[in-house]
């Protein structure tokens, strides 16, 4: 009897003195998590931020209608290629503080593009569209430009982030900037990570969204998910093991190069203008030119009568290939030709852009930054080109509207 009782007491100091040590690896780790977090928010805060070691923030979540789009509210650091502070405004836009309507009198136009438009490399007030807005303001015209710019956003993408969010916020006329190429590429047709036209059984297209079957998109809406995004938008150790989960411990994304400078190396140029003269001049291939026109139809049917254009570039730089002259005008007046027969404006942006430079070698510098300079994404020298254009863009429009708008009230 003795020993059973003694055996007990041994076991019950045993596990006590375990559960001892847990509690102490525990409170350690508690209190190791809480002096990393400490060091990490005084290196943000300190007037050395930009040379310090820091996290980079995170600004997006699973949507269930765009794929993932901006989490409001969201702010922090940007570390690659250029370090700048970035918030996320309330409405969920990469842009200045805006009011959920326009005020009276003021005409809203939204601007979606991809990682360019986005431009999480420069501070809020460097954003073209918000330089565009400058300009048009000093002009007398009472416009609010927004910007629905999101890292990789595909044509379907931005389309449905316009028709989601920038329809109720009253927009009147919308901007697309990207890529007549980007109607050929797999993500058109692949609907497991955002958007896309997929074919049903009976051979029409329909917007798919198999990723809303994703374990992370079931779980984002559910209250693990929503505070889970809270701890990541108010703790940077959390924003920092969100970040590893997403790119891999190994290394960040590869910063995009298409927007970079190629030298004299003109194959992939010829290439992109080739692949837009055959979609948009030979209908070829038929799989993307069936997805353009249902594009082309959505626009009229999700944003109604609100002019809109879309500013494509075909990577031609013709200057720097001279060779390719011919092939970029057959692709862009082909890519004008479909899209004004639609209703839908178009914009050459690589002719746009040339107009604005002093000469074809100031092309390169309006991407990158330090040592990178000519490659990845736009620096303060290209928002001004891209603003200037953008603004010649957006003021006849603006115009016509704030005409009608005017005729309107005085009935």
């Amino acid at each position: 009897m003795t020993s059973i009782l003694s055996s007990t007491s041994a076991s019950k100091k045993a596990r006590r003195s375990l559960a001892r040590v847990a509690g102490g690896l525990l409170l350690g780790l508690v209190l190791a998590l809480a002096i990393f977090e400490l060091a990490l928010r005084a290196m943000a805060a300190s007037p050395w931020w930009w040379a310090l070691p820091a996290v980079s923030a995170q600004f997006d979540a699973p949507d269930p209608d765009i794929g993932y789009a901006h989490r409001p509210n969201a702010a922090g650091l940007w570390l690659r290629e250029n370090r700048a502070y970035v918030r996320i405004n309330s409405l969920g836009l990469r842009d200045r503080p805006r009011t959920p309507l326009p005020a009276p009198g003021t005409i809203r136009i939204g601007v979606a593009g991809d990682s360019i438009t986005e431009a999480l490399q420069v501070n809020e007030s460097d954003l073209f569209t918000l330089r565009s807005e400058r300009a048009l303001n000093a002009r007398g015209l009472p416009v609010e430009v927004l910007n629905f710019g999101l890292s990789g956003a595909m044509p379907l993408q931005q389309l449905l982030l316009l028709a989601r969010r920038g329809v109720p916020m009253g927009i009147e006329a919308a901007v697309m900037i990207f890529t007549g190429r980007d109607f050929i590429t797999p993500q058109m047709i692949d609907d497991r990570t955002f958007p896309a036209y997929v074919e049903t059984p009976w051979g029409d297209l329909t917007i798919g969204r198999a990723y809303q079957e994703r374990r992370s998109h079931r779980w984002a809406n559910q209250w693990e998910g929503r505070a889970f995004f809270w701890l990541v938008d108010h703790s940077m150790v959390a924003d920092m093991l969100y970040l590893r989960a997403k790119l891999g411990f190994a290394q960040d994304a590869p910063i995009p190069q298409r927007y970079g400078a190629d030298g004299d190396d003109c194959a992939s140029d010829r290439e992109a203008l080739q692949d837009m003269e055959a979609l948009f001049g030979q209908r070829k291939p038929e799989w993307a030119a069936r997805r353009l026109d249902r594009f082309l139809a959505d626009i009229k049917r999700l944003l109604g009568d609100r002019p809109t254009t879309l500013m494509m570039t075909a990577f031609g730089r013709p200057d720097a290939c001279p060779q390719l002259e011919a092939l970029h005008e057959a692709a862009v007046t082909h890519a004008r030709t479909k899209l004004q027969s639609a209703g839908v404006g178009f914009v050459d942006l690589d002719t746009e852009i040339r107009s604005k430079l002093r000469s074809a070698g100031d092309y390169k510098w309006m991407f990158g930054f330090g040592a990178r300079l000519g490659h990845g994404h736009l620096n303060l020298f290209g928002h001004d080109i891209y603003a200037r254009v953008l603004t010649d863009v957006v003021e006849p429009q603006a115009v016509r509207l704030l005409a009608e708008k005017s005729k309107s009230l005085a009935k």
